[in-house]
């Protein structure tokens, strides 16, 4: 009974004996007494009832069912909380790794999975939780800007991506007959690619700046760590102009012998075969490249 009812109980009492001294019927008073408090009593909030695993876990399919993302990891962070090591703790797990890939959280997602990895070792869907890791990782070097232009992103960290690419090789590695392996394959050649056109862009920045020194390192790591990618071509014709201008003759022609074997019909190759002496990178940067610090 709330308090409310107990003080009009208490004056009801009170008028009662009031009645007593003018003759009222005494019954009639304790009668409207028990109806306040019982409809005092009727009127309390009722409990929920406490959910059992299977029901609070049935709960979570019929939110992701709705695509209730948000509503889903909620569930599945209760459920965890209050069955921690239930019959769904796993599957739960697998469920919260796809929730919050799905809700665009990728941080929280790679936390999951890595902790997921840590916990389940033997888990007969590692390599879902591997390749789920590696989307969002891979989602994460994506910004605003790759949503709506094309932008540089051989100009930026690329951190994320060498992640993704640790976690999409592990899985290729260990599961080559999954049924991610392919996507994950096709993935990490773009992300190398990616990280050779790094290499490329700092070899070139310093190559406009007449670095030939640090040109000539730049490029070596593209030959040298990214061997059949689109910028390895560039990067021996950087390494035989820079060679040349430092005056390593004998250098310079292997670079250009490698470059001639594999593109013969070269940009960078004059009529003679060599790297045209006119040639060097240019400098990219225009107004928009400016304002947006190489983003675009």
């Amino acid at each position: 009974m709330s308090y409310q009812h107990q003080v009009i109980m208490h004056q009801v009492i009170m008028r009662a004996h009031t009645r007593l001294r003018t003759g009222l019927p005494v019954g009639l008073v304790v009668i409207l007494a028990l109806l306040l408090s019982v409809a005092g009593c009727s009127n309390k909030p009722k409990e929920r009832p406490e959910r059992t695993e299977s029901e609070h876990y049935e709960e979570v399919r019929k939110q992701l069912d709705r695509n209730n993302f948000l509503s889903a990891i909620d569930e599945l962070r209760e459920l965890e909380a209050r069955f921690p090591y239930g019959d769904f703790a796993e599957q739960a797990q697998l469920d919260l790794i796809y929730t919050q890939y799905r809700a665009l959280d990728y941080p929280a997602t790679v936390a999951t999975a890595t902790r997921f990895i840590r916990n389940y070792p033997a888990n007969a869907h590692m390599d879902y939780v591997l390749y789920m890791k590696g989307l969002a990782n891979y989602n994460m070097q994506r910004g605003l800007f790759d949503r709506l232009v094309r932008t540089n992103r051989a100009s930026r960290d690329l951190s994320s991506w060498r992640d993704a690419f640790r976690d999409f090789h592990e899985l290729a590695s260990r599961y080559p007959d999954s049924d991610y392996a392919p996507d994950a394959r096709s993935r990490m050649v773009y992300i190398r690619n990616q990280m050779a056109a790094q290499e490329l862009h700092v070899a070139r920045y310093y190559a406009r700046r007449s670095a030939y020194v640090a040109a000539i390192n730049r490029a070596q790591q593209v030959v040298l760590h990214y061997q059949e990618t689109p910028a390895v071509e560039e990067a021996l014709a950087i390494m035989a102009r820079a060679y040349r201008s430092l005056g390593e003759d004998e250098l310079a022609s292997r670079s250009q012998t490698v470059l001639v074997h594999n593109w013969p019909e070269s940009e960078y190759l004059d009529s003679r075969q060599r790297v045209a002496l006119e040639w060097w990178p240019r400098d990219e940067r225009n107004w928009l490249s400016l304002i947006t610090f190489d983003l675009l």
